[in-house]
C-alpha cells in the first residue's frame, strides 16, 4: 500500500481571500453522531458561504477556504470535541 501523501506548504502569512483546498483529518467519522455534529458545526460556522466548498470524506472533511479561516474552524471543531489529527493543504502543483 502506498503511504505517500503530497501536500502544499501552508503560508500562515497569506491574508488573501483566495480559497485553498484544506483537508482536516478527523477522528470518529465512522460514528453518525460525530458526522452529524461536524456537518452542523460547519454549516452554522458562518465561515463557508457555499456548500459546494465542502466535501465530506470517510476520514475527515475537505473545505475550500482562505488560509486565515483555518484556526477559526479548528477552534469550532475542538469546542465540539471533534478530534483533529492533522490539517493540510491538498497538493496542487502550479503548472
Amino acid at each position: 500500500m502506498n503511504k505517500i501523501l503530497l501536500v502544499n506548504r501552508v503560508n500562515t502569512s497569506d491574508n488573501s481571500k483566495i480559497k485553498k483546498r484544506i483537508f482536516f483529518l478527523l477522528g470518529g467519522m465512522n460514528l453518525p453522531t460525530i458526522e452529524n455534529k461536524l456537518i452542523d458545526t460547519i454549516n452554522n460556522s458562518g465561515l463557508i458561504d457555499d456548500y459546494d466548498d465542502i466535501l465530506y470524506k470517510y476520514n475527515g472533511v475537505e473545505v475550500n477556504m482562505p488560509i486565515q479561516s483555518i484556526p477559526k474552524l479548528i477552534k469550532l471543531l475542538t469546542n465540539e470535541n471533534i478530534s483533529i489529527y492533522s490539517v493540510y493543504e491538498i497538493y496542487n502543483p502550479d503548472l
